[in-house]
């Protein structure tokens, strides 16, 4: 489609392992994001938030962005996409600075935090005391947690113009793969669009489903995908852990596939169709038919059995999560605002109360909050990432921070510049 994309026209990408989602957004009304188009297509060439097939992935992505176009009447040439990945972790970090000054001023808070990112991988972290592996070739995003004047552990927001000897800036940062970063940046410009930034995927569920009192009050969000689950702990209104757990959807496909000799593809159809957790006793009766992959004859097999395939492997799921992530930090004591899962997992009939049952805590499932469209209503939990990415781009452009480099000499220098992007609450 010919023209060029308007400034308040935004678009929003999220590549997972099973679909690829553009939404496109018209932000000229103050804290409203309304969606005027979407496309989504079934993904090719991604696993787990990684590029495998460079080729396939952008072709799904061409595809999905064409859709958008046409639903929205609008060119797109611009995207801001979420950022994931299975190494994806996290660091909390403190920077301090001695004050020279009378007052603090906004160099002095720019330097704190500025050291705050500062990473070394060879260094335990203070808050954690967990030695960190990590690659050399990193991206790192940061969300400031606040600020604390000398002794006093009281976070502030905005320091400028008090008084003090030492500036301590409190930084929580995601540490990713530089290499999905950059494939996903080829990506995006081989199906012939500019990159204007990158959200955490974690961060943009987190933005879209989570209201301010979990925030505060201590709250897990879940993002379970088909490829892995971003994991988001809030407390004090303020990120606190983030992480990704490569366990996703697609295990189940995979244990119905192998547990009845279907192919991947018809095993997904009957998981969407049939799959649940909870019990039914009308299971029983209710008869699946499908094609046995290496016969090719048709075969019959029970709801139930479905359900005694999948529900195992729910269940493991959910307990490697809490081993490998929330009892860090006792964050299953620390959630006084519960959990709260979305992903297009989330929706499978009993899971959330296999999660209460298995956590202990109250659960919901998240569904974007920040919807204001006539035309297209983006409120399901697969959709949250997508609409966590166009609040984001929103808030930025709000606050007069929003950057896009759009130049293809400066590709490296590009990178750099979304290292250090900040796109916290």
């Amino acid at each position: 489609m010919e023209g060029i994309q308007p400034n308040n026209v935004v678009v929003a990408i999220d590549i997972g392992a099973s679909k690829v989602e553009v939404a496109v957004a018209d932000i000229s009304v103050p804290r409203q994001i309304d969606v005027i188009g979407i496309g989504k297509v079934p993904s090719l060439g991604v696993d787990g938030g990684c590029i495998q097939d460079v080729e396939s992935a952008v072709e799904s992505i061409r595809r999905a962005v064409e859709e958008a176009s046409e639903t929205s009447g609008y060119p797109i040439a611009h995207v801001t996409a979420a950022l994931t990945g299975k190494n994806l972790h996290c660091v909390n970090k403190i920077g301090k600075l001695v004050l020279s000054g009378d007052e603090i001023t906004r160099e002095d808070v720019a330097a704190a935090t500025k050291l705050a990112m500062v990473f070394d991988p060879k260094i335990h972290d203070a808050d954690t005391d967990v030695a960190l592996k990590h690659e050399t070739d990193s991206v790192v995003m940061h969300s400031v947690k606040g600020y604390t004047i000398d002794d006093d552990d009281t976070l502030i927001a905005d320091p400028v113009g008090m008084a003090g000897s030492v500036l301590k800036a409190h930084v929580h940062l995601a540490i990713g793969s530089d290499s999905i970063a950059v494939n996903l940046v080829k990506c995006i410009r081989k199906a012939g669009l500019d990159l204007d930034g990158v959200v955490m995927q974690p961060w943009a569920s987190a933005t879209s489903c989570l209201t301010p009192t979990e925030k505060e009050l201590g709250v897990i969000l879940i993002d379970f995908g088909a490829g892995a689950a971003d994991i988001a702990c809030y407390r004090g209104n303020q990120s606190q852990y983030t992480a990704v757990d490569p366990r996703g959807g697609r295990y189940l496909s995979q244990d119905i596939a192998s547990g009845i000799g279907c192919s991947l593809d018809e095993a997904e159809d009957i998981k969407l169709t049939y799959g649940h957790l909870d019990d039914r006793p009308e299971d029983a009766f209710s008869q699946i038919r499908y094609t046995h992959d290496a016969t090719g004859s048709e075969r019959v097999i029970s709801a139930r059995e479905v359900v005694g395939i999948i529900k195992p492997r729910a269940q493991e799921i959910i307990e490697q999560i809490a081993r490998t992530h929330l009892l860090r930090d006792n964050w299953l004591g620390r959630a006084a605002g519960g959990i709260v899962i979305t992903g297009g997992m989330a929706k499978m009939p009993g899971f959330d109360a296999m999660i209460r049952k298995t956590y202990g805590l109250p659960v919901r499932v998240g569904e974007p909050l920040r919807v204001r469209s006539t035309r297209f209503a983006l409120t399901d939990p697969e959709d949250a990432t997508v609409m966590g990415v166009l609040a984001e781009i929103q808030k930025r452009r709000e606050i007069g921070e929003h950057r896009t480099e759009r130049s293809r000499s400066a590709f490296m220098g590009f990178l750099r510049g979304i290292i250090y992007g900040d796109f916290s609450e």
